[in-house]
């Protein structure tokens, strides 16, 4: 019977609790150098970690056959790919509540009985935060920046530029037309004459 005399390998430090960590950190939000602090390890290992996750997870979406070895790494990367995106839709939901006024800040529910018709009441106050247009105009400056963004141009200078491109358009097919016509008079000026023929001699 063989034996194997190889030494093992350093344990892999990408640990399902290591995992777990990162996940639980993305999924408030927290910035990957925080992530990668609570699970114990550096910025730089936990981004070839998900280097790794996202070049065999596009591997595996191509149709290569999938390298088990790669397992782990895809597991984190779409765990941690999920967990942001979820917590970024949810931030964005209350950012659209607050420009809306609908943000819920505080809800009671009082339960008594009307001494008049002895029925059960249940009386729910809700209080909402005040429309805010800020949160409205924050998330339209992010998603649509190029009209709404600080860079962005009204819809009159919009119109000047159309204007002026078209402008200036026009006085170049103008000097085309213009070009060519003088070539055409420059070439027949510039060609030799005819040699007359014996007979007209």
């Amino acid at each position: 019977m063989r034996t194997n005399n190889r030494r093992p390998g350093r344990p892999s430090l990408l640990t399902p609790e290591r995992v777990d960590a990162i996940v639980q950190a993305s999924a408030v939000g927290a910035a990957s150098s925080l992530a990668a602090d609570s699970a114990g390890i550096s910025r730089a290992t936990l981004a070839r970690w998900m280097a790794r996750g996202r070049d065999a997870a596009e591997a595996r979406e191509d149709g290569e056959p999938a390298d088990p070895h790669d397992d782990a790494h895809v597991d984190l990367y779409r765990r941690v790919n999920s967990a942001r995106a979820q917590m970024a839709t949810r931030a964005l939901a209350r950012v659209l509540q607050a420009g809306a006024g609908s943000l819920v800040l505080d809800e009671r529910v009082r339960t008594y009985t009307d001494p008049d018709t002895g029925v059960d009441v249940e009386e729910r106050r809700v209080r909402y935060l005040r429309p805010d247009w800020r949160a409205a105009a924050w998330w339209l400056a992010r998603v649509f920046p190029e009209h709404y963004g600080p860079h962005a141009k009204s819809w009159d200078q919009q119109l000047d530029e159309f204007t002026a491109q078209e402008l200036h358009g026009a006085p170049d097919q103008a000097e085309s037309a213009e070009l060519a016509d003088l070539a055409a008079r420059l070439q027949a000026v510039l060609e030799p004459a005819a040699p007359l023929s014996p007979s007209t001699a």
